[in-house]
């Protein structure tokens, strides 16, 4: 679960130009002009020192090739046999709608050809944008014809309107009709400005954006969801959330006691939303959360226990997971149920023959 590739790499924004109409081709080509040292208005940023002046690095390499920069780091170093690759483009905060959609197919099209494309072993989260529901509903119904991808990706961030909400049926039928689990990636992007202004434009520092900002982000898109029922109107969808680790999971519990007090408002759910987690949601391990004592992030990985839980690595960002940093947490496991997290569940939602 959950690799990376550099979107804004040079190589892959030549790669864009190729499925790009003008005027957004030209905005492209202008942005890789080389004496065009600083252009925000492509994609949107923030000016935290992400990189401590390079003593913290946000990104270990960049991914720019499939074999190099992904198959043979993660098959020799973390046993991945099945990467699932997303183009992670953070359209959200493109305030054109047209360009956002052009981008967001252009991002598509280069995860098939550039990533895809000879890799057999590799899988594909397609992205979509929330500015045009139905347009990504073409989106998914476009790109599911493709026999490697394997899944819907959105992010969390940078979303007006939150993403349980009705306007995006027609994203989550879309999903629904052709199969694919729809993936929720929380982030410390630029989007939280919209989401969370107070963070983004009041905390003083990275440490305190990227503590809470894919927490907060996924607190809202797990809550808006059963706000407006929508696991229940979409009960053969599976949902997964990564890159926010598991210990904000207590608040599903929260979530329990406000339906059973005010189970008018949320008429469209049946059961609890605790009930609908174990039937419907994955969470994936990355970032492996870190308490003091070891011994309770073992114990917060049994008590959701083995059916819910998918490990992802986060390749290649600077917090990113090994498999032995999660076995040590699966001692008490059965090899059934540690086979579970390590790949079976994940093989299972994305439909991925890990025998074959």
């Amino acid at each position: 679960m959950d690799v990376h590739t550099s979107f804004r790499h040079e190589a892959i924004q030549r790669d864009m130009l190729d499925h790009l109409d003008d005027p957004y081709r030209q905005e492209v080509e202008y942005y890789l002009q080389p004496d065009t040292s600083s252009y925000d208005g492509l994609y949107p940023t923030d000016n935290y020192n992400r990189d401590l002046n390079g003593k913290l690095p946000t990104e270990l390499m960049q991914v720019t090739d499939p074999q190099e920069d992904i198959d043979d780091v993660l098959s020799n170093e973390f046993h991945v046999d099945y990467p699932i690759v997303n183009m992670l483009p953070e359209l959200n905060m493109v305030r054109q709608t047209d360009k956002a959609v052009a981008f967001n197919r252009a991002a598509n099209n280069v995860l098939i050809e550039r990533f895809l494309d000879g890799q057999e072993n590799f899988r594909g989260l397609a992205s979509v944008v929330p500015h045009d529901p139905a347009a990504s509903a073409e989106e998914i119904d476009r790109v599911a014809k493709e026999d490697q991808i394997c899944g819907v990706f959105l992010n969390s961030t940078g979303v007006k309107t939150p993403l349980g909400d009705q306007r995006y049926d027609p994203i989550y039928r879309a999903a629904e009709d052709n199969d694919l689990p729809v993936v929720y990636h929380g982030a410390a992007a630029p989007g939280l400005a919209l989401d969370f202004p107070i963070i983004q434009h009041e905390m003083q520092t990275y440490m305190a954006n990227h503590a809470l900002g894919h927490v907060y982000s996924q607190m809202l898109t797990l809550t808006s969801l059963f706000e407006n029922g929508t696991p229940a109107k979409f009960p053969d969808l599976e949902f997964v959330f990564q890159e926010a680790g598991i210990a904000w999971l207590s608040l599903i519990f929260r979530l329990n006691r406000e339906y059973k007090q005010r189970r008018s408002e949320v008429p469209l759910l049946e059961k609890t939303p605790e009930q609908y987690v174990r039937d419907q949601f994955y969470f994936a391990t990355q970032p492996l959360d870190e308490p003091d004592d070891s011994t309770m992030m073992k114990q917060l990985i049994e008590m959701w226990g083995p059916d819910v839980l998918m490990f992802a690595t986060d390749h290649p960002h600077f917090d990113i997971d090994n498999t032995e940093a999660l076995l040590k947490y699966l001692g008490d496991f059965t090899e059934e149920e540690r086979n579970k997290v390590l790949y079976k569940n994940s093989a299972d939602v994305f439909d991925i023959d890990v025998e074959a």
